[in-house]
């Protein structure tokens, strides 16, 4: 096979859950679908993205993720950029992304210490189809009534700040390590998003109105379904895709996804 149909790593939080749509991380991979086979497995090797369905009943923690250097000594896991696309969102729903200007790590320690933060996070609107950039040393959250497509470095390291008074551990002293304050990784929201090139990923948006051709000449391409359904296929294979389901498709391979779709494809 040459184009893998995935089934999710099914992750339940206090906020909601996660779908780790493709995933070859230690700590949750995704299953190609029909078997029992994990996709690490059958690849071989680790990715250096990870995908998710994430769901936000409740506000996320504010947190920070560190960069590659500090995550590799401190935590034997890559760093971790992200970026979110807004798959639904309930009105006048926001996120967090970035802290106020100015701030610099003591005098951030003492608003996170005087608990004032809550004042001090800077919050952007967002709307179905929004375009989110995270790039590790941002402080964010993810707040309620919004699910999202996430495309990150694979990682599964999170530093929490503030947890809206939900009682989980915080990591309070590597967070102030890592932030950016300087903002010198610029994240926020991607105006008329159709490509994000990050150092880390690449995520465009596709639209299938009836027939779409490709060739893998990069390490892999995955999809994820925003909306509709349709078929991709190869020489030896048609797959049929429906909303939210992710598919994963070799080097070298020529392929063409037929129907009336909405995509985020994902490649390195």
């Amino acid at each position: 096979m040459n184009i893998f149909k995935l089934e999710p790593f099914y992750s339940e939080k206090v906020w909601g859950y996660e779908e780790w749509n493709l995933s070859t991380h230690k700590n949750g991979n995704s299953i190609v679908s029909g078997s029992d086979v994990k996709l690490i497995d059958e690849l071989k090797n680790e990715l250096p993205i990870l995908i998710k369905i994430i769901q936000a009943n409740e506000k996320l923690s504010v947190q920070v993720h560190p960069h590659d250097e500090y995550s590799r000594k401190y935590e034997n896991d890559n760093g971790k950029t992200e970026c979110w696309y807004i798959l639904e969102a309930e009105e006048n729903a926001s996120l967090i992304c970035g802290i106020e200007d100015g701030l610099d790590k003591e005098s951030f320690a003492k608003i996170i210490e005087n608990g004032s933060i809550e004042e001090n996070l800077k919050r952007i609107s967002v709307k179905k189809g929004d375009m989110i950039y995270i790039p590790s040393g941002t402080v964010h959250a993810i707040e309620e009534g919004l699910k999202l497509i996430e495309v990150q470095q694979s990682s599964d390291v999170t530093y929490r700040i503030y947890d809206w008074g939900r009682d989980r551990e915080m990591h309070i002293e590597k967070s102030l390590d890592v932030i950016d304050y300087d903002g010198k990784n610029k994240g926020g929201k991607i105006e008329a998003f159709e490509k994000l090139e990050t150092p880390y990923f690449t995520v465009e948006k596709i639209e299938v109105k009836d027939i779409y051709k490709d060739l893998v000449d990069k390490k892999f391409h995955v999809y994820t379904v925003i909306n509709g359904t349709g078929v991709i296929s190869d020489d030896n294979s048609v797959i049929n895709l429906n909303k939210e389901e992710t598919v994963y498709i070799k080097e070298g391979v020529n392929y063409s996804i037929k129907g009336n779709l909405e995509l985020i494809k994902s490649y390195v």
